[in-house]
């Protein structure tokens, strides 16, 4: 016996699957199809077969090709040879880019282990159109309990495979300042040639609506160009004290090479924005606000998306920030389209923390770290149910919000409360659901409407292997 249903989504639909999304959370890299399907796990720090070459690690920032990639690269991290009384130096391999392709992995940095006063880190992985790694790294020395010791940074460049290789220097950025955020390097996906990266400027010497500031250029150009152009200068107000501002967290090229993306998280000018990528900067050039940032929120990576746009939205500060992974039309600007309300959001589970998506064009599943795919998507689960009345009459349909934190199957299952028993279910009922809030309409039970009594309503997503929900209502006589 089945209840007779109808299902109604509530919010922005999502688009057609067109692609998919790699992201991180709980310190897993996961992935999913572009409108929030079949999201699986790729690789999770704590697996057992990472132990020999990232012990007691963590994986973050992913990355894949836009046009078509398979191959995943990200970060790895340890802390695991850093001497008592002295964590930041962590030595050989702090953090490490890997490579995941096709079910195997390898670790493209420098074999993790101790280094006496130093550690060196990797961060910002990009994959580039003829198959390389687009990266910056950081090399400290002298770190010691007493002393934060000195580095030199760079954006580079290196085949994949080739480990423990640091790569060849991106233009001049071994003598450039590397800003807070990073030199956040991007590489053009129509010209392996080109890259975009930031560069720091400098503070205290600019003024921006009458307050100090720090500026930062956008550069464009090849490797081996020893004075790349800027494409844009982007200014910040400076942080307190006359610290320096972070600089923008994210660069993304359209498939074509012609537009930049930026994500600008700090103010004055804090959201999402898209430019030429090749006229100089000059007064006037247009910039256009895909999307601000309201109070309260913080943008971190967005990525063109074939059609749509995706990114990371945050909440709360420090410790306490959690976030999610949105996608809005391409289309959409500043005047036209606001967040949250013009944006899907495909993960919908904001303790999750889920970070730095990419995205590729490819439709085949990415496989994971053991080689599979897990077509139910373990990684979806209700996040909160409830309904519209705890009490019903007899003869109507009643609601039930349902929540998801990514696309699934809704399981609805029915069964009378009777106090000391255990009765059997009455029946279930299977809905078709999106990421984020679901309105079912339930109704007849093989053509019977509910007689007056006690229920429980039991709701799951299909294949997870979270706890179910359950709410509890009563059916009045009418």
């Amino acid at each position: 016996m089945f209840l007779v249903a109808v299902l109604v989504v509530l919010g922005v639909a999502p688009a057609a699957r067109a692609g998919q999304i790699v992201w991180s959370s709980g310190n897993a890299i996961w992935s999913m199809g572009d409108d929030g399907s079949m999201p699986h796990r790729l690789i999770s720090g704590r697996d057992a077969r990472l132990a020999g070459i990232l012990p007691q690690g963590t994986v973050a920032s992913p990355d894949v090709f836009q046009a078509g990639g398979a191959a995943v690269v990200f970060l790895g991290s340890t802390d695991a040879f850093a001497p008592i009384g002295t964590p930041d130096a962590c030595g050989a391999g702090c953090t490490d880019s890997f490579a995941l392709r096709n079910g195997s992995l390898v670790d493209l940095g420098p074999a993790p282990g101790p280094v006496s006063g130093g550690a060196y880190f990797e961060s910002q992985p990009r994959l580039t159109a003829d198959g390389q790694e687009l990266f910056s790294w950081s090399l400290w020395s002298g770190v010691s309990a007493a002393a934060t010791g000195t580095a030199r940074s760079e954006l580079a460049e290196r085949p994949i495979p080739n480990p423990q290789d640091l790569g060849v220097a991106w233009s001049d950025t071994a003598t450039a300042s590397e800003p807070p955020s990073g030199f956040d390097g991007s590489a053009d996906p129509a010209d392996a040639t080109r890259a975009a990266w930031v560069e720091q400027q400098g503070c205290g010497n600019y003024m921006l609506n009458g307050q100090p500031a720090c500026q930062f250029a956008v550069h464009v150009g090849t490797g081996s160009d020893p004075a790349a152009p800027v494409s844009i200068y982007d200014d910040e107000y400076e942080g307190t004290g006359g610290a320096v501002a972070g600089g923008p967290t994210s660069l993304d090229w359209s498939a074509d090479g012609s537009q930049l993306l930026m994500v600008d998280p700090f103010a004055p000018n804090d959201g999402i924005y898209e430019f030429a990528a090749a006229a100089a900067a000059a007064p006037g050039k247009p910039v256009a606000e895909v999307i601000a940032q309201p109070p309260g929120w913080t943008f971190n990576q967005a990525r063109f998306a074939g059609t749509m746009i995706v990114f990371d939205a945050h909440q709360g500060s420090g410790a306490t920030q959690t976030g999610d992974i949105f996608t809005i039309p391409a289309s959409c600007t500043a005047a036209t389209c606001s967040f949250p309300t013009s944006a899907t959001n495909l993960t919908n589970d904001p303790p999750a923390d889920a970070s730095d998506p990419a995205w590729t064009s490819a439709t085949t599943a990415i496989l994971a770290f053991d080689g599979t795919v897990v077509a139910s998507g373990p990684g979806a689960r209700v996040t909160s149910a409830r309904l519209q009345s705890a009490t019903i009459l007899a003869g109507r349909r009643f609601e039930v919000s349902v929540t998801l934190n990514a696309a699934a199957t809704i399981v609805v299952t029915v069964t009378p409360r009777r106090p000391g028993t255990h009765p059997k279910a009455i029946g279930s009922a299977a809905f078709r659901g999106a990421a984020g809030v679901n309105r079912l309409h339930l109704g007849k039970i093989a053509g019977r409407r509910l007689a007056a009594g006690s229920y429980q309503a039991t709701i799951r997503a299909r294949g997870s292997v979270a706890r179910p929900l359950s709410v509890l209502f009563t059916v009045a006589p009418s």
